[in-house]
């Protein structure tokens, strides 16, 4: 385990200051110091469902909470200023509208941020549904695990076969809408670009959300299995598309169905939801070791050697500790024990270095640790990755 071991380990007090009155995490605590920006304490779907994700051994309650209170903020009719559509979970919720938010233009309903813009937060839903293994809860939230289901399979259809966000066609919100999310007007190096620095044209199909929506389909075979063989059809027709048009140096399809170049952290994602036909996720996983990605402190999400990287860029070249989790996964289920140990040794050592559970850090080319200012300094799911990687 290196330096590390388990004195990082989340205590309860950690898990507790991050909960709700309701039981769902935050997505980061309030400012816990000068220069935090604390700027997620708020119900984001996707963070609170990873967090509660990585926490299932330990505090399977916080899945429950955390699935209801989403299954209560579920989407019921289309809404495009909000992103709104039928069966969606919400991507975040604030009830009161921060100022800042508020300049930026994003859409407030009475006093409230309520916005659904994210393209995979609905299969997270399905996902953490199916992995409590609690029965009792997935019948209590069958109606919302069909309604998920019917947005997912809508979205595939719409899609072409894929998940796809935008155009984002209303002032603020984001326009695109897989974890790696942007703004209209994209800060910090965050979203995905071109290799000459422009956004692609939406619909974008990224490769991130289109893995957790074959995660999704195989968690609906388990929690339907009435239509097991109609989602495996759906999963093994999603896993073709995906292998012929995802090699390992493309993160995303743009709206004109051309490639986005960027090798990144999403392969190990496409290797832990089993995306990838044999020949395809051996060179994902040849490609994840790479130095370029692969450094002493965990994956990159895009190469150093694509024209856009930059260390402490948001989604072009920071390091993520929970999307580092995802792929230690995704290392270990195609066998690849090696890499994953240097990923997860990697991130556990960053963080005993930096302190704290940031969200983010930044690897130089020439291998320097650093911190990133604009990172919150306790993310949900940084601390829930420690707390996988260390007791799972």
């Amino acid at each position: 385990m290196g330096v590390t071991g388990l004195s990082l380990a989340p205590t309860e007090d950690v898990i507790d200051a991050l909960l709700s009155p309701e039981g769902w995490a935050y997505a980061s605590m309030d400012s816990v110091e000068d220069g935090d920006p604390g700027r997620f304490h708020a119900l984001f779907g996707r963070d609170s469902l990873i967090f509660a994700l990585q926490m299932l051994h330990r505090r399977p309650e916080i899945a429950a909470a955390t699935l209801r209170g989403l299954a209560r903020r579920q989407g019921t009719s289309d809404d495009p200023e909000i992103d709104e559509q039928s069966g969606k979970i919400i991507h975040e919720y604030r009830p009161v509208a921060p100022d800042w938010m508020v300049e930026a233009g994003w859409p407030v309903r009475d006093g409230a941020i309520r916005y659904y813009g994210a393209s995979d937060a609905t299969s997270w839903f399905l996902v953490v549904l199916a992995a409590t293994g609690d029965a009792a809860l997935q019948r209590e939230l069958s109606a919302n695990r069909d309604a998920a289901a019917r947005w997912l399979e809508s979205a595939l259809d719409a899609g072409g076969g894929f998940v796809r966000c935008g155009p984002r066609t209303h002032p603020g919100g984001l326009a695109q809408q897989g974890w790696r999310d942007a703004g209209a007007r994209p800060e910090h190096g965050n979203g995905i670009v071109t290799e000459s620095g422009t956004a692609p044209p939406p619909p974008l199909a990224d490769a991130d959300s289109q893995a957790v929506a074959v995660a999704a389909l195989r968690a609906l075979g388990t929690l339907e299995p009435v239509r097991a063989a109609h989602w495996q059809q759906r999963l093994e027709a999603m896993r073709a598309q995906i292998s012929a048009a995802f090699t390992p140096d493309v993160m995303a399809i743009d709206g004109d169905d051309r490639r986005v170049v960027g090798a990144g952290s999403q392969l190990g994602w496409l290797l832990w939801a089993g995306a990838l036909d044999e020949d395809a996720a051996a060179a994902a996983a040849a490609r994840l070791r790479r130095p370029d990605i692969l450094t002493a402190y965990g994956l990159r999400t895009l190469s150093a050697e694509h024209p856009a990287f930059f260390s402490s860029a948001y989604h072009r070249g920071g390091i993520w500790p929970f999307d580092n989790w995802i792929g230690w996964l995704g290392l270990q289920a195609y066998g690849e024990h090696e890499a994953a140990d240097r990923v997860r040794n990697g991130v556990l050592e960053a963080l005993a270095l930096l302190g704290r559970y940031p969200e983010l850090y930044a690897v130089t080319p020439s291998g320097t640790l650093e911190s990133i200012p604009i990172a919150n300094r306790v993310q949900a799911w940084t601390v829930g990755a420690v707390e996988a990687f260390t007791n799972s």
